[in-house]
């Protein structure tokens, strides 16, 4: 466990970004033998049950028949599962199971915590040990911002905006120039978001498109547009939605609906609005669709092929 922990600290440097910090291994009274739980700050944010003598087989999708074992849901992406003997392992591997050791299975389920909690993780220390590191390759770009331009706090809250909606901070040194470029006119954490996800359109594109550079999304009618335009309001003290809930309520719904094509097909559940409105739609659904993706038409690549799977109408 403790060498899974430790390549996955590296992972998560790599793909993310963020140095994660020390990861403790503790016993709890307060838990059954085969229950355990993960903690950021000390507070839970996730929990599972595992069986330390039997395997976890994943279907995903392609399993042609069922083995016998123990109903479950696997914890990380929530597929359906099965913890079977190892004398039936082979055969589940045939019938086309993911077959995984309970270790895997609690690093696996311990890296998507992190994932979807990088932004909790990622403290006002954790930003500054990243820009010392930096300093060290391009002492001027930090040097020139921080402090001067803005303060470490809202160079912190702009890594936080990104990492929430699972955009890597890798280019460190490009979002700190952006950052640079507009900080002295803005201090918004969410405007300056905007133009370092513009930064980023490549990245943003990347992670998203299949490999012909074709990004299949869902796309809202002009009229719904202009409605969510008008339900907030963009002032001083960040955004103010005055949309009532059961019209947001209303609106999730129908997106729900439209990016039901894409996610039976398996593709990411993406919806591409006008960039004026991209940050308040984002904020409306992530209570009742957290995984929908929410791009706007800035963060578009000249070679990604855009092909509409659905229209949001009202």
């Amino acid at each position: 466990m403790l060498d899974r922990i430790h390549r996955l600290r590296k992972e998560i440097a790599s793909e993310i970004g963020i140095i994660l910090p020390r990861v403790r291994i503790r016993d709890s009274l307060h838990l059954d033998q085969i229950h355990y739980r993960i903690k950021i700050a000390d507070q839970p944010v996730a929990a599972w049950v595992v069986y330390p003598d039997l395997f976890l087989a994943i279907d995903s999708g392609t399993a042609t028949s069922q083995v016998q074992g123990l109903e479950t849901i696997e914890p990380a992406f929530g597929s359906p599962a099965l913890w079977i003997e190892e004398s039936v392992k082979e055969q589940a591997q045939i019938y086309g199971y993911v077959v995984v050791e309970p270790n895997a299975v609690i690093t696996t389920h311990l890296l998507e915590t992190i994932r979807e909690h990088a932004d909790e993780i990622l403290t006002r220390d954790a930003t500054q040990t990243l820009l010392d590191e930096l300093r060290k390759t391009s002492p001027t770009v930090v040097e020139e911002l921080v402090g001067k331009v803005l303060t470490l706090a809202q160079v912190q809250q702009v890594l936080q905006l990104l990492l929430r909606e699972k955009i890597p901070i890798k280019q460190l040194g490009t979002i700190l120039e952006v950052l640079g470029d507009y900080g002295g006119q803005i201090k918004d954490p969410i405007l300056l978001t905007t133009y370092v996800r513009q930064k980023l359109a490549r990245t943003i594109c990347t992670k998203y498109r299949d490999e012909n550079n074709v990004l299949n999304v869902v796309m809202l009618d002009p009229a719904v547009e202009d409605q969510i335009r008008a339900g907030f309001e963009h002032g001083a003290n960040g955004l103010y939605i005055r949309m009532s809930p059961p019209a947001i309520d209303n609106l999730c719904k129908k997106i729900l609906a439209a990016v039901d094509k894409l996610t039976s097909q398996n593709y990411p559940a993406i919806v591409l609005v006008d960039p004026r409105i991209r940050a308040a739609l984002r904020y409306m659904t992530s209570a009742t669709i957290p995984r929908l993706v929410v791009l706007s038409q800035a963060e578009i690549t000249h070679d990604t092929q855009v092909v509409s799977m659905g229209l949001v109408t009202l």
